[in-house]
């Protein structure tokens, strides 16, 4: 699924400055409800997010992030959402895939719904 991967660089070549790296033992292929999700990864930097604090920062870097977004088929990243002394944003796209942007340097790309005959990497060409 090269569309989420070719989402994924934009998104991080936005975010100049740490080093990124795709975690592969997160990229999935499962049945949930019937339905086959394809879940394309998580990619960890090697710092936090420059720019955010807290709450703060989030607009700009929204401002930066919500047209490559657009670009490919994902809605404007929402106002920051704490979990414990965690920030993050999320955006989602029509096939149900939701990325999510911590202020840890943690970038996740998850459960788009995908059209295939048997759930599985290898009938999605992976």
């Amino acid at each position: 699924m090269p569309h989420y991967d070719a989402a994924a660089e934009v998104v991080l070549a936005e975010l100049a400055g740490p080093e990124w790296a795709l975690q592969e033992n997160q990229r999935t292929v499962q049945e949930e409800d019937g339905a086959c999700r394809y879940s394309p990864g998580v990619w960890n930097a090697d710092q936090a997010l420059e720019g955010v604090s807290g709450g703060e920062g989030w607009d700009a870097l929204a401002e930066r992030l919500d047209p490559v977004l657009a670009e490919h088929g994902f809605g404007d990243l929402g106002a920051p959402e704490r979990s414990g002394a965690l920030y993050s944003v999320r955006s989602q796209d029509a096939h149900g895939a939701e990325l999510v942007l911590d202020a840890q340097g943690r970038l996740a790309l998850r459960g788009a719904l995908v059209d295939a005959e048997t759930c599985t990497p290898e009938a999605l060409g992976l």
